[in-house]
């Protein structure tokens, strides 16, 4: 197979069975989002799928990624490029963080230094969290999750206009007006 941008993939040993002959678009928005650097040469493809996997995984995860969640990704980086090419390893690592329960699930734990049913305070990327998912039905978009990373959001008057901006977002109306009044 060729390495052009607009080639026919195959699942390879990826275990794959959806898009066996899909071909990547060779530019949306979407793409753009996902692909934030192109390696240059074959060289710069780990550092690019690096910064690619890291800058996913801090999305989905809705938290700091780790060494370890950006291994795990290049493992399956690495076993997609070695099938075919640098968009099939990115592809393979996709497949992988879409099953990773860090993103199907807002997992919390509670403090082990307290007693059960404690009151704590929530971590700011906890909170984030369950702003955005509250107010937007969502993940924490870039800016309220880079506060939050920072450890900026539990400061009064960051969190009072972190709400406002998210209240005043469409998201906020369809999402409010959905969960309150369209279940039935």
């Amino acid at each position: 197979m060729t390495e052009s941008r607009n080639t026919t993939y195959h699942s390879g040993s990826s275990g794959s069975s959806c898009g066996s002959k899909a071909r990547a678009p060779q530019d949306s928005p979407s793409r753009r989002r996902v692909f934030v650097c192109q390696p240059a040469s074959a060289s710069d493809e780990t550092a690019c799928a690096t910064k690619i996997l890291s800058t996913i995984a801090r999305r989905a995860y809705r938290r700091s990624v780790t060494d370890d969640d950006v291994k795990t990704l290049l493992e399956f980086y690495q076993r997609g490029r070695a099938d075919s090419n640098f968009d099939s390893g990115i592809r393979a690592a996709l497949e992988r963080l879409l099953i990773s329960p860090d993103f199907l699930f807002r997992i919390e734990a509670d403090p082990g230094s307290i007693a059960p049913g404690t009151p704590y305070r929530l971590s700011d990327v906890e909170l984030a969290s369950r702003l955005s998912f509250f107010l937007w039905s969502s993940i924490p978009d870039d800016e309220l999750l880079d506060l939050a990373i920072r450890g900026r959001l539990r400061d009064a008057g960051v969190l009072d206009q972190q709400v406002r901006r998210m209240l005043a977002d469409p998201r906020a109306r369809g999402s409010l007006v959905y969960n309150i009044f369209g279940q039935g």
